[in-house]
């Protein structure tokens, strides 16, 4: 099984001057030194055995703080000889399709074909849409109109589009990517249900960004094959991105306790999840304004240190915490309960400080690492059609 190193750039110290509006005084730490921290993450990924680097997008706030990870991914295509490359994810309504296509055929490029997972979402923040000037009522129509115009981009010499949105006049990309398999490379990183049928119908394969319990996702992936089956597709795997602290023991694993507060204070307020009302009436989000998508989040209720060797990786499994032997059996057994083909570790999150991130990863890839590229990622039964669902 591959395994990739996730990336972001979190400050997430500054909520509290951010949330004050105390702009007249400067980040305890600036944003360059997270910025920072992350490309010495990132710059440990290849020498350490790592499979790929990907990179979040988010700007605005404290958050994440990586606002083209296209152009981190292009950092890195440079910076090594071997990685592939994923994003996680780009959030289409944010973009220009016609720039969005031309920049991902340009890493195409440039990276030697070597970005291999392409990560989209509609988004959720209301701030990161006010910054960039897009109605989050448009997000769905926005979404959708990329999706048709970047498998144009990407499979035709020439082509033209004519939407609610977006009018593009006959032209073609240029450069041409080098790859032509680049649409089937596409994979949604969606939260809600109709979401999840729209691009299963489309055969886009799922992404699952740390924002549901394993079970969960695994009985989403048995949905997308069922959809998938009902337009003539074979069943998919999905990737994951999971949460993880490798520590010697587990009495230092609950260290992590404080970052994972902290990350679920981050994405709370980011996104907005504490308040149902700041998604009450905007298209698109009903979901959300019920409670019925999840957040992309870590649960500090996940951690329970005396008995994380004993969990069989169906609750809270996104947390891959603890020593190696306890991450070891939490893969294989979240595995088993969704089927995915590969995963994505995240090793810095909430206040972890970069050092921290870099020991944790430097533990997990001399002792996992080699333990889970053997491990074999197969298509479970559990996630195959079922004609049942449609009548469910």
């Amino acid at each position: 099984m591959k395994v990739n190193l996730g990336l972001a750039a979190h400050n997430s110290a500054d909520w509290d001057r951010f949330q004050a509006r105390q702009f007249d005084r400067p980040a305890a730490t600036p944003d360059h030194e997270c910025v920072d921290g992350m490309l010495a993450l990132g710059h440990l990924a290849e020498p350490l055995g790592f499979d790929g680097i990907w990179a979040a997008d988010h700007c605005g706030t404290p958050y994440g703080m990586t606002p083209n990870p296209l152009q981190l991914l292009t950092y890195f295509a440079a910076r090594t000889e071997r990685l592939r490359l994923g994003s996680m994810v780009l959030v289409l309504p944010w973009w220009h399709p016609v720039r969005l296509a031309h920049q991902i055929a340009y890493l195409d490029i440039v990276s030697k074909g070597r970005y291999d997972t392409i990560g989209v979402g509609r988004g959720v923040s209301k701030t990161e849409f006010d910054a960039v000037g897009v109605p989050r009522e448009e997000a769905r129509d926005r979404y959708a109109e990329t999706l048709d115009i970047l498998e144009l981009a990407l499979t035709r010499e020439r082509f033209a589009y004519e939407g609610k949105i977006f009018r593009i006049p006959e032209m073609s990309l240029r450069p041409q990517p080098r790859s032509r398999d680049l649409i089937s490379r596409l994979y949604s990183g969606s939260s809600s249900g109709p979401s999840i049928e729209l691009n299963a119908r489309r055969g886009l394969k799922p992404l699952f960004v740390g924002n549901k319990p394993i079970a969960e996702a695994g009985k989403e992936v048995q949905k997308v094959n069922t959809f998938r089956q009902e337009v003539g597709l074979p069943p998919c795997q999905p990737k994951n991105v999971l949460f993880m602290y490798c520590t010697p023991t587990m009495a230092q694993a609950t260290k992590s306790e404080q970052y994972i507060a902290a990350a679920n204070r981050d994405v709370s307020v980011h996104y907005g999840f504490g308040d149902p009302a700041n998604f009450a009436g905007v298209k698109g989000y009903e979901s959300y304004a019920e409670r019925k998508a999840y957040a992309t989040a870590v649960d500090a209720a996940a951690v329970s240190t005396g008995k994380a060797s004993a969990s069989p990786g169906y609750d809270q499994s996104n947390l891959m915490i603890g020593t190696p032997e306890v991450i070891i059996e939490r893969i294989a057994a979240s595995q088993k309960a969704c089927s995915f083909s590969e995963i994505t570790v995240i090793p810095q999150f909430g206040t972890m400080p970069w050092d921290e991130a870099q020991q944790s990863a430097t533990l997990f890839a001399r002792e996992v690492l080699p333990v889970v590229h053997t491990m074999d990622a197969p298509l479970h039964a559990a996630v195959l059609p079922d004609p049942q669902i449609r009548r469910a």
